[in-house]
């Protein structure tokens, strides 16, 4: 044991340098690269690629992939100078992703400009190894190693899992703020190019204040929770208000896309066992984990109950149907009344990503005893629109066959096997009253209503 703990010293020291030197080892035959996503982006290292991307050390604009990531990070892509070099292959457009949008905008004929990639985050890891082929190189931030030589993913394993395996070359940043989680996101050192050490603070995604459209939302939501049941909370006032009012509920399960700080208030709370789930028993699944601070994330590491996997099978609609009483929350921009669903743009405007929305939402409603909620507000912009139009002029992200229940501040409907009458009546229901009318008159015109 002592001859292999200094085996493993050496070959870890023999692989150590400082982030310049990793990039520019691999910088003259990089055709695609891919990053660790939101809090597991190695920040130093994609410094690095951008500052070499900048300096002209690649041979033709490189195919990089790149989510949602710290500001610092999108900072250091946010250059003209670096977008010349590299094509932004996006899964995710928002918050500050954006800016890199704007500034490729303001330079478009000098720079290689940034493509949106859609897709269900469960077909990521496909659609991108069919379009783009094996990476040349996987870089993310992992766990400090263990003894017996293993990194730990920590916090993401949506896409980066399936990248690190078949990346033809992998870099790791080491950052003693990750934490260490189980399930498949560990890697050995002898299955790294190279390992660069640096302690950055990690993204930190605050809750918003709760409106009381969502209080009252999710009071209509709490009734069809059980004890004992599973649930995964999307991103969102809704689900984030969920969470919150879980802790009068017992023995719940979490099989997740995304783990945040409601969910780990709910553990420490008592209110998460996972002892009445049919696969991973008393293990919290998920795939990424954002959370508002340092010690959220401090309380998840070497947790042997954490078990993060990849996007592939976290969201596969056919594993989540094996969960009895899978119960699954997520927020729309629209709905219309033939029940399509526009949860990601506004008028064509994309604004944040596809996502998981529609794999919960089948796998759930598969499930023995399992349900789906699409929920928000019934208006925005103060009441002056609303949620709940005649007929989208938007992209679909969950289609009207797909649809379980629909919640607003107005009520809860379930629209599955309802005639296209009833549908449009019970999603008029959920309107704010101001809307009401309007929407029961286009409704008739489009003969929905007779």
């Amino acid at each position: 044991m002592i001859n292999n703990e200094k085996n493993l010293h050496s070959l870890y020291h023999s692989k150590l340098m400082n982030p310049d030197d990793a990039i520019r080892k691999f910088a003259s035959d990089l055709k695609f690269v891919t990053f660790g996503c939101y809090a597991a982006t190695p920040v130093a290292l994609s410094l690095a690629y951008a500052n070499a991307a900048k300096a002209g050390l690649f041979k033709h604009p490189v195919d990089t992939y790149l989510f949602r990531s710290s500001p610092q990070v999108v900072a250091g892509f946010n250059d003209p100078e670096v977008l010349k070099s590299i094509h932004l292959i996006l899964p995710f457009i928002g918050g500050e992703i954006g800016t890199l949008l704007q500034t490729a905008r303001e330079n478009l004929g000098v720079v290689q400009y940034p493509e949106y990639v859609s897709g269900h985050f469960s077909h990521m890891e496909s659609g991108f190894l069919t379009q783009y082929g094996p990476p040349d190189l996987h870089m993310l931030q992992v766990s400090a190693m263990d003894k017996h030589g293993y990194f730990s993913f920590g916090l993401d394993g949506s896409f980066s899992i399936p990248a690190a395996r078949e990346a033809k070359h992998i870099l790791v940043e080491v950052n003693k703020n990750i934490p260490r989680t189980f399930g498949d996101g560990i890697i050995h050192l002898r299955d790294v190019d190279a390992v660069v050490e640096h302690d950055s603070d990690l993204l930190l995604i605050s809750s918003k204040p709760a409106m009381k459209e969502n209080n009252k939302i999710a009071s209509y939501i709490l009734d069809f929770i059980s004890d004992g049941a599973c649930i995964q909370l999307g991103i969102g006032g809704v689900p984030d208000a969920v969470g919150k009012y879980l802790e009068h509920k017992n023995d719940l399960g979490i099989h997740t896309e995304l783990l945040c700080s409601s969910q780990i208030d709910l553990i420490n709370n008592g209110n998460i066992t996972n002892k009445h789930k049919n696969i991973h028993r008393y293990h919290t699944v998920f795939n990424v984990a954002m959370l508002p601070s340092q010690k959220y994330y401090d309380l998840m590491d070497n947790n042997p109950s954490m078990l993060c996997y990849p996007a592939s099978y976290v969201n596969d609609p056919n594993v989540i149907r094996q969960i009895d009483n899978m119960i699954s929350i997520n927020s729309f921009i629209e709905i219309d009344l033939f029940g399509q669903v526009a949860s990601e743009s506004i008028h064509w405007k994309q604004l944040t990503g596809t996502g998981g929305q529609v794999d919960f939402v089948r796998g759930a409603s598969a499930a023995k005893g399992g349900k789906s909620f699409l929920a928000a507000a019934s208006t925005a912009k103060a009441g002056k629109i609303s949620k709940i139009v005649p007929r989208l002029d938007n992209i679909v992200t969950t289609a009207r066959t797909d649809v379980h229940y629909v919640v607003t501040e107005y009520g809860c409907v379930n629209l599955a096997g309802m005639s296209n009458s009833n549908r449009a009546k019970s999603l008029i229901s959920l309107s704010h009253p101001d809307f009401r009318e309007g929407l029961t008159a286009s409704a008739k015109k489009m003969g929905l209503i007779h």
